[in-house]
């Protein structure tokens, strides 16, 4: 059975590599964002300022990395970067894009929820808008979790998330106040572990979207100690 966030993704990339487009970012928004230009990098850019990085050996781990927009970013200021997402199609394309960049990047294919623990320690783990994608309570448990086991005690965890935002249309999704969890309606049911019944329809867990308060708790919850936040961007350490 399949995990609720494996066939959008894997859709969507190969997708992406059909139209020859190179980020998620501009996938979605195609007139705002490219490549190297993506939703996350002004905050990264702010929070690589207040880090501290003067390790000549700073090593950094993305997970969700998609074509490896945030971790070309990091590469390209002399990170050792190690990163993975589920999707073959996004990683080939990932390989592909660091080649022509002249990048060392060790991408993997790997959902970091089938892990029981990291495999190195790192100095920065880089969510680059994955969170709102990793749905469940148990889901979300076990990333804290992986994610603190695989970090430096003078570590840190930058991290932007989508937010609940009261102007977003769900349209045809179900969007549960309570816990932030919008569903999408699926047909097939059998092939997921986490279908869910909802009013006599069988939906999956599509997406989380907290408010930046809730979602600061949770971080908090979860044993980090959030050095800085602005809205859903977040600078977080072990507690």
């Amino acid at each position: 059975m399949e995990k609720y966030y494996f066939e959008e993704h894997e859709n969507a990339y190969q997708q992406m590599k059909a139209r020859n487009i190179g980020a998620w970012d501009e996938y979605h928004e195609p007139a705002q964002y490219n490549y190297d230009h993506f939703m996350m990098r002004p905050f990264l850019e702010k929070a690589l300022t207040v880090i501290d990085t003067h390790d000549s050996e700073f090593l950094a781990f993305e997970y969700g990395c998609g074509t490896g927009a945030g971790s070309s970013f990091l590469a390209q200021r002399g990170y050792s970067v190690d990163a993975i997402d589920i999707s073959p199609t996004a990683i080939s394309m990932a390989n592909d894009i660091a080649a022509v960049k002249g990048l060392k990047i060790n991408y993997k294919v790997k959902d970091l929820l089938e892990l029981d623990k990291m495999d190195s320690s790192y100095d920065l783990i880089l969510d680059n808008y994955c969170l709102q994608s990793i749905v469940t309570d148990e889901d979300r448990s076990k990333l804290y979790s992986l994610v603190s086991s695989g970090l430096k005690d003078s570590g840190y965890y930058i991290l932007s998330s989508a937010i609940y935002n009261e102007a977003r249309s769900y349209n045809n999704s179900y969007y549960c106040p309570e816990t932030g969890i919008a569903y999408e309606k699926t047909r097939n049911p059998e092939k997921y572990v986490d279908a869910v019944l909802i009013h006599h329809e069988w939906w999956l867990p599509n997406r989380r979207h907290l408010k930046k308060e809730v979602l600061r708790e949770e971080l908090q919850t979860a044993g980090f100690n959030v050095i800085f936040q602005e809205n859903g961007n977040f600078i977080c350490k072990k507690g």
